[in-house]
């Protein structure tokens, strides 16, 4: 009789044990089935910015280590710097929301950034300083108006969250390395002979036109670079289109100015319809080259790029000795 009670008493624990297995295994199949559910929620964009985004921040941080050791001015390796500090944060919140969503993030450089490297491995000094910068600019460009894309068209709340925390960032390194790669022209001479770096068939700076025009010797052309007094024809240059590398209006020269570092400056205005809405912006004149009809900004910025840029600040500056 002990043995038949026994025997009940274990067939009963093990009726007990299998539901509860059963809602173990049930526990696991939907948490299997929410994660699989959220990856075919994200759309096909979310995925291909995830894994862009990260691409270029691995980028980012592997240049800029390289320019830590090979740049030759301090500017570029501060920046180089901040490029691993910034972009290495931003990397990490990136993984973990990827990991969160099933995405697999690219480990390692695409073939083209890795030709690029590799390329730049091969520099050193001033060479480096050029390209690397020439490269920062570029990227950070295309970086700009990608997040900023993804902002207004994302659907995946997290990515879109992290895209838009870190577009401030993009735009400020945008600035700094437009910065850095004016230092890094200016240091390498680039400035004060523009018509070595200027084919003969191409429009012509300003800086050239006065020095050409009134028939000045090369060092007084370079001293027109730093003090260029009736440099320029107002008459020709005010109101004037602006049109980028790429051939593009981007914006409408409405004076021109000198800035608290001695440089001379053409104030844009951008966007807007008719007057209404427009933003002015400051861009060196050196960025600059005048043609017969249009002055051609030298980079391939597009008007929501200008739009970008900090607001002209006229206090800032002083006006330009018109005469």
């Amino acid at each position: 009789m002990a043995l038949k009670h026994l025997w009940v008493g274990v067939a009963a624990i093990g009726l007990m044990a299998t539901p509860a297995l059963a809602q173990t295994k049930d526990t696991a199949g939907q948490q299997q089935q929410m994660q699989a559910g959220e990856q075919q929620q994200l759309a096909q964009q979310d995925i291909e910015f995830a894994k862009e985004a990260a691409q270029g921040g691995l980028k980012e941080v592997e240049f800029g280590q390289l320019a830590q050791q090979q740049a030759k001015s301090e500017e570029v390796k501060q920046f180089g710097q901040r490029m691993v500090e910034d972009h290495g944060k931003a990397n990490d919140q990136l993984k973990q929301i990827a990991q969160n969503k099933g995405i697999e993030l690219p480990q390692q450089l695409s073939d083209k950034a890795q030709q690029t490297y590799d390329e730049l491995q091969q520099k050193s000094g001033e060479e480096f300083d050029q390209a690397y910068m020439d490269d920062m600019v570029k990227d950070h460009q295309e970086d700009v108006d990608k997040f900023q894309q993804y902002v207004d068209q994302g659907q995946d709340p997290d990515l879109t969250g992290f895209a838009e925390q870190t577009l401030p960032t993009l735009k400020e390194h945008l600035q700094l390395a437009q910065q850095t790669q004016e230092q890094v022209t200016a240091s390498a001479g680039g400035m004060e002979q523009p018509d070595a770096a200027i084919a003969s068939d191409q429009p012509q700076t300003a800086m050239q036109s006065q020095g050409q025009s009134q028939g000045q010797p090369q060092g007084d052309q370079q001293q027109a670079a730093t003090q260029p007094q009736g440099a320029i024809s107002l008459e020709e240059v005010l109101g004037s289109q602006v049109v980028n590398s790429a051939g593009e209006d981007v914006a409408e020269i409405e004076d021109v100015v000198m800035g608290q570092d001695q440089k001379y400056y053409a104030v844009l205005s951008v966007g807007g319809f008719l007057g209404i809405g427009e933003k002015k912006v400051a861009v060196p004149l050196d960025e600059m080259k005048l043609g017969e009809d249009q002055t051609y900004l030298m980079s391939g910025q597009t008007e929501q790029q200008l739009e970008q840029m900090p607001e002209y600040d006229e206090s800032q500056y002083t006006p330009f000795q018109r005469g």
